[in-house]
């Protein structure tokens, strides 16, 4: 006679107690399963991601009164000829809908650290500037930020960490091999991020920010 798994009803298979316990209920309960065995990586890599960028965001907040959204606005401008860009472009480096990055460079311009005006050849579209105030918001920023990044990131790792972690991310950011359409265009978009994300120094916006703070 076969042994009875554990848990199983006796006289009962694993199926014919699911349909017991109602189809709805067991098939969800089995794809939970499958979807805590199948991705304890990829959910660590969430919560490290998300615990990070918390205390980043509470950091700038309390040190500078600046929400990391408009820092990370600001950093993709700064990066840019004229620190300048039309307000599509950069929804698609911020990887933000339209009405999203809307709200978002309308608070931005109320606090004064951009400004939007209608494009010159295109009179339905926004060019976005960044503000002397907003240079030296960013210019104040990014020290502590970078101590902080350190802190919470970097100086956790060694040399082997990094230079393992350099590689695993070039094969997520690698846009060469999409899966679809679809993927592709995914790809496209996050490697334009990090592209912009990983520029030249801000030699630019030090210079600019100098001249701003004197005078």
């Amino acid at each position: 006679m076969p042994s009875k798994g554990p848990g199983e009803t006796p006289g009962k298979s694993p199926r014919g107690a699911c349909e017991d316990a109602g189809a709805a209920a067991c098939e969800l309960e089995q794809a939970l399963a499958k979807l805590n065995q199948q991705t304890p990586l990829w959910q660590s890599f969430l919560a490290a991601h998300r615990l990070i960028v918390e205390q980043l965001a509470v950091e700038m907040e309390r040190e500078h009164q600046l929400p990391l959204e408009w820092f990370d606005v600001l950093v993709h401008l700064a990066d840019l000829p004229g620190m300048r860009s039309r307000q599509k472009d950069l929804r698609d480096r911020m990887l933000l809908s339209e009405s999203g990055v809307s709200r978002l460079l309308v608070r931005m311009e109320k606090a004064g650290v951009i400004t939007r005006t209608t494009a010159d050849d295109d009179r339905r579209g926004m060019e976005i500037a960044v503000t002397d105030a907003g240079r030296v918001a960013l210019l104040a920023a990014i020290e502590s930020h970078l101590d902080l990044v350190a802190s919470l990131f970097t100086d956790r790792l060694t040399t082997t960490d990094r230079t393992a972690l350099n590689r695993v991310l070039a094969k997520l950011l690698d846009t060469s091999k999409p899966d679809s359409d679809a993927s592709q265009g995914v790809s496209r978009q996050a490697g334009a991020r990090a592209g912009a994300a990983s520029g030249p120094p801000f030699r630019r916006l030090r210079a600019e920010a100098s001249r701003a703070i004197t005078e």
